[in-house]
């Protein structure tokens, strides 16, 4: 990568950072602000494999357009097109090409739904108590449904997903059928448990941006930083900081100052994602 960006014009600005890639081990993934530049930098980037023996795999390669032109790109390793998608899974999350989470969070629920039944085993036995099978759910279960929710950005029914799943879990541990018209209040009593998956969705969440703020890095210029252009016409989207100065109620000026002390911020967050109001 350091040899084929040499002279390399390209990339994506945000912030005052110049992005032109992202690598994890092996894994990498280019940013071009056009077709032209993205060409470029694969030409660039199968090169200088080349001289290394290796080899881009063009079948594994894929190409996402992430904005509202929605013209077919025409990008090619070794005279070979590259595959145009609207969604990848990349490092175990979904991206789409709308730059939404609605993907993700409903395939992370659907895989979490699974393993609840895979341990029906669990909840079928008769020697387990309610509040233990609870506690199973949040062990077991939770973390599958919540991996990477540090990244999402949740409105409001992507919330009531998550709410009704984790309702649905506690019926299922407990075998109460809809039909029976148990209440949800109902069920928390029985599991002694109230409702907690949205609150520790929003307390990862929180911990991220404050880590964040307070390690200057090309994440801290990529989460702060403007993106040129202007703003697309009618409603705007709901964008990551927006579920942060919600939850944690205050301007972003003042939630990065206050983030820039740990123990202030552990506190704050404790303090709101606790409130019996649910902030």
């Amino acid at each position: 990568m350091r040899l084929a960006l040499e002279g390399f014009n390209g990339g994506f600005r945000i912030g005052g950072a110049l992005v032109t890639n992202l690598r994890y081990a092996d894994d990498k993934v280019l940013v071009t602000s056009s077709e032209d530049e993205l060409q470029e930098l694969v030409d660039r980037v199968a090169g200088q494999a080349k001289g290394f023996g290796l080899r881009v795999n063009v079948n594994k390669s894929k190409v996402m357009v992430i904005n509202d032109d929605r013209r077919p790109t025409n990008i090619t390793i070794d005279g070979k097109k590259v595959e145009e998608v609207t969604t990848f899974k990349y490092l175990g999350a979904m991206f789409d090409s709308d730059a939404r989470y609605g993907t993700e969070v409903r395939a992370r629920l659907s895989l979490a739904r699974e393993r609840m039944g895979q341990l029906g085993r669990l909840w079928r036995s008769r020697t387990l108590s309610p509040k233990l099978k609870a506690r199973l759910i949040q062990t077991l279960v939770w973390p599958i449904a919540t991996y990477g929710a540090e990244a999402w950005t949740l409105n409001k029914e992507l919330t009531g997903n998550i709410e009704a799943f984790e309702m649905w879990c506690y019926r299922r541990a407990l075998r109460i059928s809809y039909v029976e018209h148990v209440s949800n209040e109902e069920v928390l009593r029985r599991t002694g448990e109230s409702k907690k998956l949205m609150s520790r969705i929003k307390l990862r969440k929180l911990k991220h941006f404050g880590h964040v703020a307070r390690h200057p890095s090309l994440q801290a210029d990529i989460l702060f930083g403007k993106m040129p252009g202007t703003r697309r016409q009618g409603g705007q989207r709901a964008e990551w900081l927006d579920d942060v100065t919600g939850w944690a109620g205050g301007s972003l000026p003042s939630l990065v100052n206050l983030a820039r002390d740990r123990s202030m911020w552990r506190n704050h967050i404790h303090r709101v994602v606790d409130a019996p109001h649910g902030v």
